[in-house]
């Protein structure tokens, strides 16, 4: 079964109107199509930027944020590799190595974590 669709009304300005009439013409599309492209175009850049901005806050892992933006993985690495978003701080590499040494029961890799984490440059 198909979903069904809603209409939404927006109200433009006498200038807002005549932009739209103008880029509908030069996109070759109905008004009404155009708009529901730019829409579509601005909820994903909104859930992008806001997916973008919570892994930056620690809100959310990557698959978190490329599940909320609606895009792939890779595609949110390039995304915050772009956005100079730091993927992984140095703490949450020796949080994880230390996570490592204790699953693995390697006391040597715990003593390198520490090692690690006691020098004055991460």
């Amino acid at each position: 079964m198909a979903a069904q669709s809603i209409t939404k009304t927006i109200r433009l300005s006498p200038e807002e109107g005549a932009a739209l009439k103008q880029m509908s013409r030069e996109e070759h599309l109905p008004e009404t199509t155009l708009l529901k492209k730019l829409v579509l175009e601005g909820l994903a850049r909104r859930r992008l930027e806001w997916a973008c901005a919570a892994y930056a806050r620690g809100e959310v892992d990557i698959g978190g944020a490329a599940r909320y933006a609606n895009i792939s993985v890779y595609e949110m690495i390039d995304e915050l590799k772009r956005r100079d978003i730091e993927m992984v701080s140095p703490e949450q590499f020796l949080d994880g190595l230390e996570d490592l040494a204790d699953l693995f029961d390697m006391p040597e890799l715990r003593e390198v974590a520490g090692e690690l984490r006691a020098s004055p440059v991460q």
